[in-house]
């Protein structure tokens, strides 16, 4: 089962919409704006010009490019969460009082969108299509002070509902592209039907996709603007961790068990399912606004173009071909031995792929950092057998082997790395680093626990990869790679390996 922690809320804090009474004949700017952000004394002309731009940059004025500075600025997390504070709550049926305050049970951002545009009709609180757009907006009393904090509410609460929707249109599309890539996995990895996982499993490997495209280790796979959309992301669940939890937060109905070979079928459900995951998440920020002040806290949703992505956006699907590529591993016997180092002390920081060809004597394919015992017609080369295989960490420098245990032999090594890199089904990093991160430092994988997030809101996929990893050399670090790996290398002796290529 997901294990998520959250961070306990602090106590809010804020301003109203009341004209402030810090400001000199009543300009609406926070303290702590003036003078100071660029380090020169308060009164000096330097100070004044700074205070002006920054003025005219955060302003109320329509016709202004939005900014993400201005957030913070404007102290617009401080505002909103006091206005909320302060803000009348009224009775059911009082159409007097709801001219200035919220009606009864109506959600924070519905009453401020209300009052703020004097229209009725927007609600932000769902992925629902056209009841929140981002096409301009008016605001009911341009004059106010506190037009440029109502201004980046609304272009916030607008924005964050687009990206909600942009990010459900493009969860339906990579579920598809998903679906469709497990007959070819299961045929190449699982013929025999054997993995399964639970629904809570494959909804959590679908939903985590766009925080996945923010892993370094898979960066070389996505398109950057891709990437930096998920690594905002990242960001602000990690800054409103409650995001998560109502996203992620585990149910008794998604604990069935489910059959890899058959989700094709479980389609019209997965879309579903995950439609409803996503509105969880926008829910919360749209119904308390302490948890809308932190989820935008950084200014990301403040600047001129909306953070989004394409509806068909490619490798979105990326984190569940890698978990489900990895549980048809473990159940057909799959094991990765990590090692031998190239260091004597036990360490890799000098391994290469280059390095690594060069002491077993094998082909690599640069661009996927496989090396292999296949020569090009396809037959391996003297004395080395055909089912080995070497992955290099670009990021660890570790080398992995994988290998089929109990006799079997249904796909050799080589080519069960070179169809994971040739088909895309995951990044090679991704999965072993994330296995050795995963068996060694959180003591293995689960099933459900394809993420984790810490009590400081901090991600970790690692346990995404549910490969069983085993060191490869346990005794190197006193007895140097050689001789520490006599036990790997008696299990592969018949023919040898990790021997320079001769024939004993």
């Amino acid at each position: 089962m997901m294990q998520i922690y959250i961070i306990a809320f602090l106590a809010l804090l804020g301003r109203s919409f009341a004209i402030p009474q810090n400001i000199p004949g009543g300009r609406r700017y926070p303290e702590g704006s003036r003078g100071d952000r660029a380090g020169h004394e308060p009164g000096s002309s330097a100070a004044e010009k700074d205070f002006i731009n920054e003025e005219l940059l955060c302003s109320g004025d329509m016709s202004t490019p939005y900014n993400e500075t201005c957030w913070n600025t404007l102290k617009v997390a401080e505002y909103i969460v006091k206005w909320e504070q302060e803000v009348t709550k009224c009775p059911q049926g009082n159409n007097t009082c709801i001219q200035t305050g919220c009606k009864s049970n109506e959600p924070w951002s519905s009453c401020f969108l209300r009052l703020a545009t004097g229209t009725p009709d927007y609600n932000c609180t769902q992925i629902n299509i056209g009841h929140c757009t981002l096409e301009g907006f008016p605001l009911k009393d341009p004059n106010s002070l506190d037009m440029p904090q109502n201004r980046y509410v609304v272009r916030n609460l607008f924005a964050i509902n687009n990206f909600f929707v942009n990010w459900y249109a493009a969860m339906q599309f990579a579920t598809s592209a998903a679906v469709r890539a497990v007959p070819k996995i299961i045929a190449t990895l699982d013929p025999e039907k054997e993995a399964d996982t639970t629904l809570e499993a494959i909804l959590t490997a679908l939903t985590i996709g766009l925080p996945f495209l923010s892993l370094p280790a898979v960066g070389a796979l996505v398109p950057a603007a891709t990437g930096a959309v998920g690594t905002l992301f990242v960001t602000a669940l990690q800054q409103a961790p409650s995001v998560t939890e109502a996203i992620w937060k585990s149910d008794g109905e998604s604990t069935q068990v489910v059959q890899m070979g058959e989700l094709a079928s479980e389609l019209d459900q997965l879309n579903g399912k995950v439609g409803e995951m996503l509105d969880r998440g926008l829910a919360i920020i749209m119904t308390d606004v302490s948890t809308f002040a932190k989820f935008a806290s950084s200014g990301s949703f403040s600047g001129p173009d909306a953070i989004s992505i394409p509806k068909e956006t490619a490798k979105l699907d990326l984190a569940f071909k890698a978990h489900l590529v990895t549980k048809a591993m473990s159940a057909n016997d799959w094991w990765v031995y990590y090692g031998p180092p190239d260091n004597a002390d036990g360490t890799w920081s000098n391994s290469t792929l280059e390095s690594n060809a060069e002491r077993y004597v094998c082909n690599t394919t640069p661009k996927d950092n496989i090396c292999d015992l296949i020569d090009s017609h396809g037959v391996p080369p003297m004395c080395q057998p055909e089912d080995w295989s070497i992955y290099t960490s670009n990021v660890t420098h570790r080398a992995y082997y994988p290998s089929q245990q109990q006799g079997r032999n249904d796909l050799p090594s080589a080519h069960l790395l070179h169809a994971i890199a040739d088909n895309e089904w995951g990044s090679l990093e991704a999965m072993m680093d994330g296995a050795y991160d995963c068996e060694v430092n959180k003591g293995g994988p689960s099933p459900g626990s394809a993420f984790q997030i810490s009590e400081d809101g901090r991600f970790s996929l690692t346990c995404l990869s549910q490969l069983h990893i085993v060191n490869g050399c346990p005794d190197v670090a006193t007895k140097g790679w050689q001789e520490g790996c006599n036990w790997f290398l008696e299990r592969h002796k018949d023919p040898p390996l990790f021997r320079n290529g001769e024939c004993v």
